[in-house]
């Protein structure tokens, strides 16, 4: 059953009222957490979920399914937190409100910096889990809010829990909107440290998807963050700096796969395979091949696209992840070739398909099945390929 919001009228005049709005599992956070922000001069709105308890906010709303930690921030900013609000801050039941300054005081520090509350606010001075570099506890303006991802909220939902706040922090910044405050604090007293036992909820929504998560982030990071882009204002729509992203991002989330999830893979290992799967490809006569996967592997093997061998011609690269293909008819093209699904790729008579992945080839292998039973030959390059009757005639992987 999904959430019931609290209706609201159109949107009055920006009020004084600042508000932190997050979702939460944990009624006892609640209520040690809540109160200090009340203090400090903060409205309260929280979207409950998994148990259902009496918690000091002057909001609260309750929802059978937890919608997942990004996506619990956009309901809450567009339809629980009062229209009227020119700011929502964000995070979780377990971060304080910095010491040192009424929100009052920041408030007004942040819509100086933002006259039109485009605009995200970071403190960072408390650091903690490299919060340095992530939107973990973000300041989100009200034409932010009402803008960015195309009007559909402060952050992109997919998500389910980690790494929304390291696209919000990237997406922020190359649009010229993220103002990082290393004066400000608000610390974040999760269980890692303070040494209390890690909450079920944890495991069930966090632990068992950051896997997802990260692949998630990897893929949208390389492809510039699709549908980030934000509504034009008044002023017109703010300009997406992709080469801030290229100079600056550093691969954090590439190298926290490979050592949590993935066994270390140089970019000459994969080049390597990949460069003499074309060979074979060409040795064999066939000229239209695609590439499977547009993720990790292939980006670091991309070096072996760029002059393949006569007669091949890459014609396309597939992809199961829809936010790496576009939507509808609007094809996403990488290194300009475009990103299409297995059901796209059917219809361009492939002579062959090359599986990109070294810890995801088994699934690649099931979703290429339909081109293998239109007779497109399925070259991994981790598995020893399976052969028939004809040692020159590999017999294609199909799901079995």
């Amino acid at each position: 059953m999904a959430p019931s919001f609290p209706a609201h009228p159109p949107a009055p005049p920006l009020s004084h009222e600042i508000w932190f709005a997050i979702p939460s599992a944990n009624p006892e956070n609640c209520r040690r957490v809540l109160p200090i922000w009340q203090e400090r001069g903060y409205k309260v709105a929280v979207l409950q979920n998994r148990i259902k308890a009496d918690i000091p906010a002057d909001i609260t709303v309750w929802s059978d399914r937890y919608p997942g930690w990004a996506e619990s921030i956009n309901i809450l900013c567009r339809d629980v937190v009062p229209k009227s609000a020119p700011i929502v801050i964000s995070g979780g039941d377990d971060m304080l409100p910095d010491a040192h300054h009424a929100a009052s005081d920041l408030a007004a520090q942040f819509l100086t910096h933002f006259p039109d509350s485009f605009g995200v606010m970071q403190p960072t001075a408390d650091g903690y889990l490299g919060a340095a570099r992530f939107c973990g506890s973000p300041w989100l303006g009200r034409a932010w809010i009402d803008r960015a991802y195309g009007g559909r909220g402060p952050m992109h939902g997919e998500y389910r829990h980690n790494w929304a706040d390291n696209e919000l922090y990237w997406v922020a910044r190359a649009l010229g909107a993220l103002w990082e405050r290393p004066d400000l604090t608000q610390e974040h007293r999760h269980f890692s440290r303070t040494g209390e036992t890690r909450p079920d909820y944890w495991t069930e929504h966090v632990e068992r998807h950051d896997r997802e998560d990260v692949q998630r982030f990897i893929a949208r990071v390389w492809l510039g963050f699709p549908g980030c882009e934000p509504l034009a204002g008044p002023r017109g729509a703010p300009v997406f700096d992709a080469d801030l992203i290229r100079r600056e991002y550093h691969h954090t989330a590439e190298a926290y796969w490979i050592a949590r999830y993935g066994e270390p893979l140089t970019r000459g290992d994969g080049e390597t395979r990949l460069r003499n799967a074309l060979a074979e490809c060409a040795t064999r006569g066939e000229h239209r091949i695609a590439i499977f996967g547009a993720g990790t592997h292939t980006r670091r093997a991309v070096n072996a696209l760029a002059e393949p061998p006569a007669p091949v011609e890459i014609v396309c690269l597939i992809d199961d992840h829809a936010e790496r293909r576009g939507q509808g008819n609007a094809c996403r093209r990488l290194w300009g070739f475009p990103v299409l699904s297995v059901e796209q790729a059917l219809d361009l008579n492939l002579d062959a398909v090359i599986l990109s992945s070294q810890t995801m080839e088994a699934a690649l292998m099931r979703s290429a099945a339909p081109l293998a039973a239109h007779g497109v030959r399925i070259v991994p390059l981790y598995t020893p390929l399976q052969t028939g009757p004809r040692a020159d005639k590999p017999v294609a992987f199909t799901d079995r």
